[in-house]
């Protein structure tokens, strides 16, 4: 399978399984399907490209021991991204404001987070208006393709949490875009 070949949800529920089983030629495929928008995510969150990638390479490292003991494979994406979600936790309480100090406007290099189909540029000023919590479901729901379910999941919270901070999202979103067609006209 290509890098281009997008994995849908019952392909990635079988390489997990397969994966689980010890077939690392499924696992090398997860992390292949995985590792843009995970290392996307860690970005959004640190503002530093390689730090994002450690952090990215660390969960891996961890899944690769862990998965195994994973009981209900359907909860693999939300699993990963729960995962990654600690590491970036564990990652800014040991070094506090080391991290919050790098500026957001890396070199062009650091663009390469983002898949071709987004830039990054475009992402952080939207996600950076909306309030932490709300651009987590944001970018897991809509960014990741989560369900609200695995969104929940990887979160920690209810789903009707989840539902109710992608409504207000949507409406602080469409009143920004209301509010800058109205000041370009």
């Amino acid at each position: 399978m290509s890098k281009s070949t997008a994995l849908t949800l019952d392909m990635i529920n079988l390489l997990a399984l397969q994966a689980k089983h010890g077939d690392d030629h499924a696992f090398n495929m997860l992390y292949t399907h995985f590792f843009i928008p995970m290392k996307r995510f860690a970005f959004v969150r640190v503002n530093d490209n390689m730090l994002a990638e450690d952090l990215v390479q660390n969960v891996w490292l961890k899944i690769s021991k862990r998965i195994k003991t994973l009981d209900d494979i359907t909860l693999f994406r939300s699993w990963l991204f729960k995962a990654l979600k600690w590491e970036i936790s564990d990652s800014v309480k040991s070094s506090k404001n080391k991290i919050l100090a790098n500026s957001a406007h890396e070199d062009a290099s650091d663009s390469q987070v983002a898949d071709q189909a987004l830039d990054m540029g475009q992402l952080m000023p939207i996600l950076a208006g909306l309030p932490a919590s709300e651009a987590d479901v944001v970018e897991l729901h809509y960014l990741n393709g989560l369900s609200v379910q695995e969104t929940a999941l990887a979160l920690d919270v209810p789903e009707g949490t989840v539902k109710s901070r992608l409504s207000r999202a949507r409406e602080t979103l469409r009143t920004s875009i209301y509010e800058e067609s109205n000041y370009e006209l």
